[in-house]
């Protein structure tokens, strides 16, 4: 396992983000100086901190370790904002109904 091609994977998920190391590394719960530590060195992180990494760049450790991105994962995302649309339509649709009422 290559954990240049970890950090690699990282820098390009915050570049496509718009974000940054800082904040990644805020909203993943380890200091900032230990983020930066671990990629200038080259280090893995622990599982734990390689998961909530993950987790706040929206994407698998699989991806950042490996760079490849499972189709089931783009498949379930897909089923997830699908449902959610579908929620956001009812409530669209509660809306529409109260406002007519109103008027």
């Amino acid at each position: 396992m290559n954990a240049e091609l970890f950090w690699e994977n990282v820098k390009k998920r915050i570049k496509q983000q718009n974000t940054t190391q800082e904040w990644i590394a805020k909203r993943s719960g380890i200091s900032f100086n230990t983020f930066q530590g671990w990629i200038a060195k080259g280090i893995y992180p622990r599982v734990n901190d390689a998961i909530r990494i993950a987790s706040a760049l929206n994407t698998s450790v699989e991806y950042l370790a490996s760079g490849a991105v499972q189709q089931e994962d783009n498949n379930k995302n897909a089923e997830i904002i699908d449902r959610q649309l579908s929620c956001v339509y009812e409530h669209l649709k509660i809306i529409e109904n109260v406002v007519k009422g109103l008027t």
